[in-house]
């Protein structure tokens, strides 16, 4: 074979092969927008939510040394519960919510335990946005490190967000969503700033850069405005003081320390930054772990993993227009209180029915996943669900 003939065959093999890549690469971007798209799908949601990381990028945490372990105590569900004047039922509640697991713990016993839908006790179950809560929790120790002062700005911290809606905003605001940032949180709205994140996290881009394009729109610390990006901008933070990625630092200061049982993986960007804001896929009873953190104020086993004065300041509203009523939920640093919410009762909450609830005085955490399409129904979800989790508590003294 002549030189030039060898060198043809060369270049139309590598060309070949080029393509062969080009066209792999962007099947698997189709494929994972298909996902996006489909997620949501009625037929397709239960089982997406138990297996996200066939479906976006992900990075794994690893259980290591010994799980604690939880009493067991049984005791039935109450029958019915009353919410806005009405006795719902129990069961058709659960069902209608498409409650896809409940778990009941209290004084460290469980009390019950169920999976629905065909979901397993060992599926990892999508965070949503009870992640955020996680992200608070990493937070805090990095401030008890002496290492963030919340009343700096998010410049001071982050100088290539200078110039963005963030630059000037005092981390605490951004920690209590009344950043001031111009955000759209409409599921289903197509072109919405949260919809749009959606299809960086399956086509490939980067949340950081995302965060440099949002602008204010109103004065911050003035008023609460859910911006989902803002626990994006937290995790940056949390990334730039300590060198590490939320991986790791959750491998390190809660898988490594409070007694998880299983795996779980947190869903990124192609650029490998983490989905802070609602990428955690747990199981049910690792999520009951971290609220049995949350229940002893940061403890575990007698020793301090957060600091009790984070605990309180995450779970108490720092101002007037974050504080629970009778008909609207309170916000301390990325975790809610119910309306007229108990001195120590919180909780932790996703879209599609995710809840980590505690009641600190009954002493109980209660957990519930769902994949729930009514979730913004008029019977206001989150409202309903706190009203079954209050006659649970109730239920059990």
């Amino acid at each position: 074979m002549s030189r030039l003939s060898k060198y043809i065959k060369g270049t139309v093999l590598a060309i070949i092969t080029i393509a062969v890549i080009v066209v792999a690469l962007n099947w698997q971007s189709a494929n994972r927008l298909y996902s996006v798209i489909s997620l949501f799908d009625e037929k397709l949601i239960v089982n997406n939510f138990s297996h996200m990381n066939d479906i976006f990028f992900n990075k794994k945490i690893v259980h290591q040394g010994q799980p604690y372990t939880f009493g067991v105590a049984p005791k039935a569900l109450p029958d019915t519960f009353t919410y806005r004047d009405n006795v719902t039922n129990s069961e058709a509640f659960l069902a209608r919510r498409a409650t896809t697991a409940l778990l009941v713990i209290k004084d460290d016993q469980i009390t019950f335990e169920q999976y629905y839908l065909g979901t397993q006790s060992d599926d990892k179950r999508i965070s949503w946005s009870m992640a955020k809560s996680f992200v608070s929790i990493l937070f805090g120790m990095q401030v008890d490190a002496g290492n963030i002062d919340i009343n700096k700005t998010v410049g001071f911290y982050l100088p290539e967000l200078a110039n963005s809606g963030y630059g000037n905003v005092k981390v605490e605001h951004v920690l209590q969503m009344s950043s001031g940032v111009k955000w759209n949180e409409d599921y289903l709205d197509f072109n919405s700033d949260i919809n749009k994140m959606g299809r960086v996290l399956a086509i490939g881009g980067s949340l950081d850069d995302m965060t440099s394009e949002l602008v204010n729109e109103s004065e911050p610390g003035k008023a609460f405005h859910y911006v989902s990006m803002d626990t994006h901008v937290i995790s940056m933070i949390l990334r730039r003081v300590s060198g590490k990625s939320l991986v790791e630092l959750i491998q390190q200061n809660l898988w490594n320390t409070i007694g998880m049982q299983s795996d779980a993986f947190w869903l990124t960007d192609s650029q490998g930054a983490e989905f802070a804001l609602g990428g955690l896929n747990v199981t049910t009873r690792d999520y009951a772990r971290f609220g049995r953190l949350l229940l002893n104020n940061g403890a575990f086993n007698g020793k301090q993993i957060v600091s009790a004065e984070w605990i309180k300041a995450a779970t108490t509203p720092q101002a007037d227009y974050l504080k629970p009523q009778t008909d609207k939920l309170g916000y301390g640093y990325q975790i809610w209180l119910p309306p007229q919410a108990q001195q120590g009762e919180f909780f932790c909450v996703g879209v599609y029915g995710q809840y980590i609830y505690v009641n600190q005085q009954h002493n109980v955490v209660i957990v519930k996943n769902s994949a729930d399409l009514g979730f913004q129904d008029s019977l206001i979800s989150k409202h309903e669900t706190i009203a079954f989790f209050r006659e649970i508590v109730a239920s059990l003294e």
